[in-house]
């Protein structure tokens, strides 16, 4: 669960904050969730999103890849995990995943995704904070360093950013960290996983096999 800091701030300390929005092409018009506002430093409703609005938020270093990942989901029907900086209306800085993909099946086309505020999840990493999580990884690190390893080849992030998606996921489903990598892990050893640089959003994937678990319970084959 999310909590306040002293000074306002939502701290995720023990939860990634996982925020969800669409765009629709056809009409430039962006739904954010409550925590899309927090993410970006604003109340909830404070703001009208739009593209504008979130073009001004990344990292200069970050608005051309941003536009050309957009561009890709839109005219080229890719889905995307996009790891980058923004900057907050309260001027901080934080290091997030925008993942999505194109739904086309409805009346109109609109792009799903996700924004994971890893900040956080990324320092405790590499502070090595021994909490709840990190021990569980301790107890199961082969799993989920597998886990780890077929994140890292879906998506081209690095090791910690793969451990910062299998906690955002573990935080937002109320799942265990090793049920979420033996899953993974087997539905990659039974080809149940997309292709690399096909693949939907990590929290769409997961949420997928989770619906339909693959049988661990024997090897492939």
């Amino acid at each position: 669960m999310t909590q306040r800091t002293a000074g306002g701030a939502f701290s995720a300390s023990q939860a990634a904050l996982v925020g969800r929005w669409t765009y629709r092409p056809d009409t430039h018009e962006w739904w954010w969730s409550d925590t899309m506002f927090r993410i970006h430093g604003f109340a909830p409703g404070e703001v009208v999103p739009t593209t504008e609005l979130v073009m001004r938020h990344l990292h200069p270093e970050n608005v051309a890849p941003a536009w050309e990942t957009l561009e890709a989901v839109v005219e080229r029907h890719e889905p995307f995990s996009f790891l980058h900086r923004i900057r907050t209306a309260t001027e901080r800085e934080r290091v997030v995943i925008a993942a999505g993909h194109l739904d086309d099946g409805g009346r109109d086309p609109v792009v799903i995704g996700h924004l994971i505020d890893i900040t956080d999840l990324r320092q405790e990493v590499i502070d090595t904070e021994l909490d709840s999580a990190v021990a569980d990884f301790v107890d199961h690190r082969a799993v989920i360093e597998q886990a780890k390893g077929v994140l890292v080849q879906l998506y081209s992030v690095d090791a910690d950013t793969a451990w910062a998606l299998l906690r955002a996921f573990s935080a937002d489903s109320n799942r265990k960290v090793r049920d979420i990598a033996q899953t993974l892990v087997g539905a990659a050893s039974c080809d149940r996983t997309p292709i690399k640089h096909r693949a939907v959003s990590a929290h769409v994937m997961l949420d997928r096999l989770f619906g339909n678990p693959p049988d661990t319970s024997r090897p492939p084959g």
